[in-house]
């Protein structure tokens, strides 16, 4: 009798730590041996990431300190020892590349679901990030043309310099379902962390590895890591300070996106007391196997394959890469738009399985997040983000603004309407916002009628402040896609910040949205009005936060099969 136990899905957990109590017993004497000799520091830890494998040293040996921090920490959680440091000035403590899955990238486990990372015996360092998931290289002046999948999955972890059951946030990281990025610095956790908030970012399996329907292989293993990640977070998040029952959740774009399909699974009841959803594309879920199995085979067509396990265990990561110029083909492609009602991507889970056995949306206007705490909402102008920096949104032409509304299933009129409703005046305003409410905004409203059906506590908001900062064509990039997730972490002196947002970015906003995203972490409440059909209030965030009611009234009733 080992002490495991086996989930409805068929993955065998960890003991429990109640089972786990007399090593758990073994590890902190081993440590306390340790830190009676001065080499190491008992108290939870932030996370600080693993490069390939992480190391487990034996007590009393100490790793070097990073740049910017002033002592080594120790947290002892149920599954070991993690040490990380203190940074200078704020006593913020922090954990990096903290390893939570398997390395989903080795042969034996490729393309299945996740195998909990387990316990690890010693002192496992944590002070650098670990390796982000295998994607696509954002550096095309590279012969490499992937990157990531080194070891892993991995979370890193920011906690106040003191205190215990502080309430917890996960980050789930946006990227299209193609990328993720966990270590980035817009993602730095420390303000969070200032403000009394455990903060946690996670990786997970994107693109080929994360959403393709393989014959042979599990469906949406992104999800299903995710899923692992915030079992892990409440079975140790404790060590680090924090609430297990207290944890809310909060992602962005496909973060988003994934998220919606993780609350609305079966498996993810009593996890979480609170969820935020930032520009999610809600409903971007294939409609059943079929439809993900047409997906895979167009992916593995490219790729030279069959759509099979076995087939894809043979392809060399770099070769994985020609999926991006199948993205582009398709994007011109009339019949696969209509196939998938404007939303192209080719990466998405697909409902019917035991994660997802009908759709988000629809399982939770059943109740499947019923007593849930949830703040939702978008930003005014999504799509510019994607056609702005670029210069594209000055060649866009009135046929291909008609040919948007024919594949998405819209009326030929819908451009002349938006122009009159003051949506626009060029092509390429009214394309991007015709874009921007197929993929964000209408699906982010559906979401939360939804989440009202089901007996959610509900709060919409609208990101409106709209950014000067100007894309080749000289056109303000206004308010995009991604651009609220600085003024979230309160972090606008990233340098990617900067690039979308400027230097002179309204400080006084970033305290607006950050502070009401740690109030609703430590309260489960917002403090604005909820989310209700006859009004549909939605705090509108510009310079001047306002409640404003309704703000997609135009938008609802000239997408009505939104």
């Amino acid at each position: 009798m080992d002490g495991n136990h086996q989930r409805p899905d068929g993955v065998r957990l960890l003991p429990s730590p109640l089972l786990m109590r007399s090593k758990t017993m073994q590890r902190r004497q081993l440590i306390g041996a340790a830190a009676t000799a001065g080499s190491v520091t008992i108290a939870p830890a932030l996370l600080t990431g693993c490069a390939a494998a992480p190391k487990s040293e034996p007590a009393g040996t100490v790793a070097t300190l990073p740049e910017g921090a002033s002592a080594h920490v120790t947290a002892v959680a149920p599954t070991g020892a993690y040490r990380g440091c203190v940074l200078d000035g704020t006593g913020v403590r922090r954990w990096l590349g903290i390893p939570f899955i398997k390395n989903p990238y080795e042969p034996v486990r490729r393309y299945l679901k996740p195998e909990p990372y387990g316990a690890h015996e010693g002192v496992m360092d944590c002070l650098k990030h670990g390796s982000i998931p295998l994607q696509p290289n954002p550096d095309k002046n590279v012969e490499k043309k992937m990157v990531g999948g080194d070891g892993p999955l991995c979370l890193n972890i920011w906690a106040p310099k003191a205190g215990e059951n502080l309430p917890v946030m996960v980050w789930v990281p946006g990227g299209g379902s193609i990328s993720c990025a966990q270590n980035d610095e817009r993602f730095d956790g420390t303000n969070f962390a200032r403000d009394g908030v455990v903060l946690v970012t996670l990786a997970y399996r994107v693109n080929v590895d994360g959403f393709l329907k393989l014959r042979g292989g599990d469906s949406g293993n992104g999800n299903r890591d995710i899923l692992e990640g915030l079992r892990w977070v409440k079975a140790n998040i404790a060590a680090f300070g924090g609430d297990p029952d207290k944890i809310t959740a909060f992602g962005q774009s496909a973060g988003g996106t994934h998220l919606v399909d993780v609350i609305a699974s079966p498996y993810t009841k009593g996890l979480l007391a609170g969820a935020v959803i930032q520009s999610p594309s809600a409903v971007a879920q294939w409609r059943d196997a079929a439809q993900a199995e047409e997906a895979a085979k167009l992916v593995c067509d490219a790729i030279g394959c069959e759509p099979t396990r076995e087939a894809m265990l043979k392809i060399p990561n770099e070769s994985l890469a020609a999926f991006g110029s199948l993205a582009g083909r398709l994007a011109k492609n009339a019949a696969w738009a209509r196939s998938t009602n404007g939303n192209i991507a080719l990466f998405k889970a697909y409902v019917g399985d035991d994660f997802m056995p009908v759709r988000p949306v629809d399982a939770i206007a059943a109740g499947a997040c019923e007593g849930l705490a949830v703040i939702s909402g978008s930003t005014r102008s999504e799509w510019r983000h994607y056609i702005v920096p670029n210069g594209l949104i000055a060649k866009v032409n009135e046929a291909a603004v008609k040919a948007l509304c024919v594949n998405a299933g819209l009326s030929a009129d819908l451009p002349e309407a938006y122009r009159r409703a003051g949506r626009g005046s060029t092509p390429g305003d009214i394309f991007a916002q015709i874009q921007s409410d197929i993929i964000f905004r209408m699906p982010c409203v559906r979401l939360m009628e939804s989440l009202r059906r089901g007996g959610a506590t509900v709060w919409a908001y609208s990101f409106d402040w709209e950014s000067p900062v100007e894309g080749k064509s000289g056109v303000p990039i206004g308010a995009a896609h991604s651009n609220d997730v600085p003024f979230v972490f309160d972090n606008l002196d990233a340098p990617r910040s900067l690039k979308s947002n400027g230097a002179d970015a309204p400080r006084s906003l970033a305290y607006a949205m950050h502070s009401s995203w740690v109030e609703f972490a430590k309260t489960q409440k917002a403090h604005w009005p909820e989310f209700e059909f006859r009004t549909r209030r939605a705090l509108s965030f510009t310079r001047t936060p306002s409640l404003v009611s309704d703000p997609w009234a135009f938008e609802r009733l000239a997408n009505p099969a939104r």
